[in-house]
């Protein structure tokens, strides 16, 4: 009975200190949306000793808290701890706190921290110029995550990134120019016609094809045509891709010799964009030898 009644207790106590840590978060949300800095920098202050499940309600608090935690956050950008770094600049990017780019920028840089993709994301929802020339650093960082999250962030600056892109490729390295390749396409961007071009006989002709053909632009054609002619199956696919998009009855017959390319995917791309320029249904050769439809991805 006395075993009974301590075990009793110690749930008692232990209801009491989670509850109490609940009333204490629920009172700093309520001082920090009324504009209390002490109560912010306390809730920012918590992402570091927090477990990941209150963790993830201590962001949605900070994110409604408004001016409150700007400052604290802004203290704490180069935190020591890990998750209290990432969810900082988490809430930084989403609250879109110009005042955060230098420093967000300097940790983008900073191959120590293995998080700094999150840096990168963050720069993208700010939307601030001064964020570009970090994001075009990141397009050569050693990580592929930090990679691909910098180019979606500066395809977020839509035509605002695209002379800065274009001008980088001047001295950029074969991984960041392909990395470029990719943001200038996604944008689709007319500026970017020619420095497109200038690619097509390169190391990365294969992603400067996928590129041009998200641009649309009629002045590719005969570069693309070329392409379908290219030694490596993944330049002929992308070029028969582009094709579709933006060729001509120019691309006409050239797609018709593709169609008996050696690889099966370059048949169906180039039958695929062969209906479409022409208006007309075009089987292609499948692995098994039989005349087939391709399947259809244009809605």
């Amino acid at each position: 009975m006395k075993r009974l009644l301590t075990l009793l207790l110690l749930s008692l106590l232990i209801s009491a200190c989670q509850n109490q840590r609940t009333l204490d978060l629920d009172t700093l949300a309520r001082q920090a949306r009324g504009g209390d800095v002490s109560a912010g920098r306390e809730l920012v202050r918590l992402f570091a000793t927090a477990t990941p499940e209150v963790n993830d309600r201590l962001y949605r608090i900070v994110i409604e808290s408004g001016d409150a935690v700007i400052e604290p956050l802004l203290e704490n950008i180069k935190s020591r701890h890990p998750e209290q770094m990432e969810r900082v600049i988490a809430a930084l990017g989403t609250l879109k706190v110009v005042r955060a780019v230098p420093t967000i920028a300097e940790v983008l840089a900073d191959t120590a921290y293995k998080r700094r993709y999150v840096a990168a994301w963050a720069l993208g929802e700010i939307g601030a110029p001064d964020g570009i020339p970090a994001l075009i650093r990141a397009l050569d960082d050693d990580v592929m995550q930090v990679r691909r999250y910098a180019t979606r962030s500066l395809v977020k600056f839509n035509q605002g990134a695209v002379d800065p892109l274009i001008a980088a490729l001047d001295t950029s390295s074969e991984r960041s120019t392909a990395a470029i390749i990719r943001a200038l396409g996604d944008i689709g961007d007319k500026r970017s016609l020619d420095p497109l071009l200038r690619h097509v006989s390169g190391p990365v002709r294969n992603e400067a094809f996928l590129a041009l053909g998200k641009l649309r632009d009629s002045r590719a054609e005969q570069a693309l045509i070329q392409g379908l002619s290219d030694t490596e199956w993944q330049v002929r696919m992308n070029a028969a891709m582009a094709l579709g998009s933006l060729g001509t009855s120019l691309s006409a017959a050239p797609l018709r010799l593709s169609l008996e390319d050696e690889v099966m995917v370059v048949r169906e791309w180039s039958a695929r964009s062969l209906s479409t320029i022409t208006g007309h249904a075009v089987n292609y050769r499948d692995a098994s030898g039989e005349m087939v439809a391709p399947y259809t991805v244009y809605h």
